[in-house]
């Protein structure tokens, strides 16, 4: 009926306008009168096509959005003889199972649930496995349409694309080759570090080490002051830097333990 409307308004909206072009070329001195009546028909025509042509375009428009939302899962009603058939699949009757879902697919054929649990028990590569398998692909689940999409490439058949866009990208997702993981890159292990190299002349903390080290340093002029020669003590280079050093770090050391002990009495 829709469809009807559709092409009586359409017709009606064109001969509006072939008859307003004809009546202002033939007689464009008749007065406003009939071309304002070619006019308010035209306009009655355009309203009533786009009441009659609105489900269409918002369909198309809207249905990439909100199929999701507005198609679901097919709710089975009440059926007897599809009671019979999951029993029957349950308990592994796969031949009878198959018979009688094709009896219901005949009976109902709007439903999808026969059409699934027959293409589930139907031998591969049969003449029913094809025809569960067309059957199923009519609907939106996606998961059924993969398996009846494998199934019908099977019988060499190609039953895309798919009434759902969603569905549609889904089968298009199968033939995307998984690639494999890459192979590993064999690294030889770096050498080991350098050890690093410790700077004499950096002391942090008193050690037994350093006290040692300071014992077995004479300070600088005593030789002169026991009166030995210089040839009796032979002092390595840099002894002497290292005393001030050592003398240094004393003094600092002393100083920082004074005013330890002095915060502490405060």
């Amino acid at each position: 009926m829709l469809i009807l409307l559709r092409i009586l308004f359409g017709a009606g909206l064109i001969y509006g306008f072939r008859k307003a072009v004809e009546n202002a070329e033939v007689a464009p001195d008749t007065g406003d009168l009939t071309n304002a009546f070619y006019l308010a028909f035209s306009v009655i025509m355009a309203i009533a096509n786009a009441v009659v042509w609105a489900p269409y375009f918002g369909e198309k428009l809207s249905d990439p959005l909100t199929s999701v939302i507005t198609k679901g899962n097919f709710a089975d009603r009440k059926n007897h003889l599809l009671r019979l058939i999951r029993r029957l699949d349950a308990r592994g009757f796969r031949r009878l199972a198959s018979f009688l879902c094709f009896l219901e697919g005949v009976r109902h054929p709007d439903w999808p649930t026969a059409f699934v649990i027959g293409l589930k028990n139907s031998r591969a590569g049969s003449w029913l496995e094809k025809v569960y398998a067309l059957e199923v692909f009519r609907f939106d689940n996606a998961q059924h349409c993969m398996e009846a999409y494998r199934a019908l490439k099977r019988h060499g058949i190609d039953p895309r694309p798919h009434p759902n866009p969603e569905v549609s990208m889904v089968l298009i997702s199968l033939e995307h080759e998984i690639r494999p993981d890459p192979e590993k890159v064999v690294v030889p292990p770096a050498p080991e570090p350098p050890p690093l190299k410790r700077d004499l002349r950096i002391r942090l903390f008193e050690s037994a080490a350093l006290a040692a080290h300071d014992a077995a340093v004479p300070p600088v002029g005593q030789s002169e002051a026991t009166g030995g020669s210089s040839d009796s003590v032979v002092e390595p280079p840099g002894t002497t830097e290292r005393a001030e050093e050592v003398k240094d770090a004393q003094a600092a050391w002393s100083l920082l333990s004074r005013i330890k002990a002095f915060l502490r009495g405060s």
